[in-house]
């Protein structure tokens, strides 16, 4: 007889699915549910909660992108039993509130230092599968700038280096920029950005705030392409670069189109090391 929690899983994309088959391997009982297809009592079946990343993407629903209804997040917080444990990745501060008037407690994720590391690996590699699968050249002497070197920023510019990319990180922070120029990486104040953009053939957004604007746009290439891979509300400004006519790709949650497998191993073993205890069993 095993003391060990059961899971439910709720939306998410393909990352998801290998969660509830590692669960399973580690002795867990898990249950991945869609929209519209789980029943009330489900719920009093389940002691902890796995939620996607981003929890929602309309601040209403879960983020379900395989499902073929929509999840009302004030459904959920309604069904779910007092004192459970919730897991989700970039909560809402609402939705957290809301949670916590139940007595349930709350667990973000993708605040995790070590998760945000392991995960810009198969972030960055997704991005280069892009360029690869996209443009009509070779990674090698392509002209890229990042902007932004946190841990996204900095795997990625270190991988196109690499694969003798001429990598320009964009930032803000003197200490980034000078960590770029001691990994090889040149560095260019974000303000002073607009007067060197014409040179590139990708910018790669890394940043969750509106810092492409039409004041960089105005000056790229027709033919530059520009990736965005942060959360919203983004740092691309899509209307702009279609007024433009330049190509701009919103790549959200690579890993989970990617690497599907490697990133859902990353959630999981995140969540079970949060919980500690709690899902060793007896």
């Amino acid at each position: 007889m095993t003391n060990k929690p059961k899971f439910m899983i709720i939306g998410g994309d393909c990352r998801f699915s290998y969660i509830k088959k590692l669960l399973e391997e580690k002795g867990f009982e898990a249950k991945r549910i869609y929209p519209g297809e789980y029943r009330a009592d489900d719920f009093d079946r389940a002691d902890i909660f796995i939620l996607p990343v981003p929890v929602s993407r309309d601040n209403v629903n879960i983020n379900a992108p395989l499902a073929s209804e929509t999840f009302y997040f004030g459904d959920f917080i309604r069904l779910l039993p007092e004192g459970c444990r919730v897991a989700g990745g970039l909560f809402k501060e609402e939705q957290t509130e809301k949670l916590k008037k139940k007595n349930i407690t709350v667990y973000d994720y993708y605040k995790d230092e070590k998760l945000a590391r392991d995960n810009a690996i198969p972030t960055a590699e997704g991005v280069i599968g892009i360029l690869i699968n996209t443009l009509p050249v070779t990674v090698d002497k392509l002209k890229c700038a990042v902007t932004g070197y946190g841990k996204c920023g900095s795997v990625i510019c270190g991988k196109l280096k690499a694969l003798g990319a001429d990598v320009t990180v964009a930032a803000r922070s003197d200490k980034n920029l000078k960590e770029a120029e001691s990994d090889g990486i040149t560095p260019c104040r974000l303000s002073d950005f607009h007067n060197v953009a014409e040179k590139f053939d990708v910018i790669i957004n890394t940043v969750p705030a509106r810092i492409i604007d039409e004041n960089i746009i105005s000056k790229l290439k027709k033919d530059c392409t520009i990736i965005e891979i942060a959360s919203a509300p983004f740092g691309v400004d899509f209307d702009c670069a279609a007024r433009y006519s330049v190509t701009a790709i919103k790549a959200g949650s690579l890993p989970g189109k990617t690497s599907p497998k490697t990133a859902g191993a990353i959630i999981c073993d995140t969540v079970l090391k949060f919980f500690g205890s709690d899902t060793n069993g007896d």
